[in-house]
């Protein structure tokens, strides 16, 4: 069953969208409980990511343990945040820190260091979109990246560009102070990780524009940090 929000059309005000956009915000609870159903959900899109995030640095290795030049857990775990908040922020770090950490042979330290290079990205991204960008016309949860220009600059700026360049300068930077990876391939590594994951965030505006309207349908999304 819809929300009755989501029945009523978008006003516009000058360049400024209001309507359904205006129900995901930056609130620590947003409306409604969390149900039984979204925290299987949670646990769904952590294991996913987990899987996703081996199966990168396993069969697309790069200059060290943990990096995958086609890491395919981005793309999900981008989604799955603008979608959760905080779960997808946790889910990004948690398959992170043991799918392409723990998994791969990193010790634990090593695998929580490294992994921030994932939670900073995510973390940065449902603040922008959440934050700045809804109230400016561009959909929180990315459904208009295919169809808004806008939203494509700011997708391919923000998402494919500056927070991932982040995220690789940093999870490369960690490996390489605590020896896992040459000091002279440092720059290999990171400029590989960041092309990589740019390559895989093409199936982020598809995954956006066809499931996420399903998910908003039946009221799965967080309209919140955590509900």
């Amino acid at each position: 069953m819809q929300n009755s929000d989501e029945k009523q059309p978008e006003k516009v005000a000058g360049n400024r969208k209001t309507g359904n956009y205006a129900r995901y915000t930056l609130k620590w609870r947003g409306s409604g409980k969390v149900s039984t159903t979204q925290y299987a959900l949670y646990a769904v899109q952590m294991a996913v990511v987990i899987l996703l995030s081996y199966l990168g640095a396993l069969y697309t290795p790069v200059v060290g343990p943990g990096i995958g030049f086609l890491y395919w857990a981005y793309p999900f775990f981008v989604i799955f945040t603008l979608w959760w908040g905080i779960w997808g922020i946790l889910g990004a770090w948690v398959g992170s820190v043991v799918g392409a950490g723990l998994l791969t042979g990193l010790p634990p330290i090593p695998a929580l260091g490294f992994s921030i290079g994932d939670f900073i990205p995510a973390l940065l991204i449902f603040l922008l979109y959440r934050g700045y960008l809804s109230k400016h016309g561009v959909d929180p949860l990315g459904r208009d990246i295919l169809k808004n220009a806008k939203a494509a600059f700011w997708f391919i700026f923000w998402v494919m560009g500056l927070t991932n360049i982040i995220g690789g300068l940093w999870g490369v930077w960690v490996l390489v102070q605590l020896g896992f990876v040459p000091a002279n391939a440092y720059w290999l590594g990171a400029g590989l990780w960041i092309l990589g994951d740019a390559i895989v965030l093409v199936i982020a505006p598809f995954l956006a524009t066809t499931i996420t309207p399903i998910v908003e349908r039946y009221g799965l999304v967080n309209t919140g940090w955590v509900t």
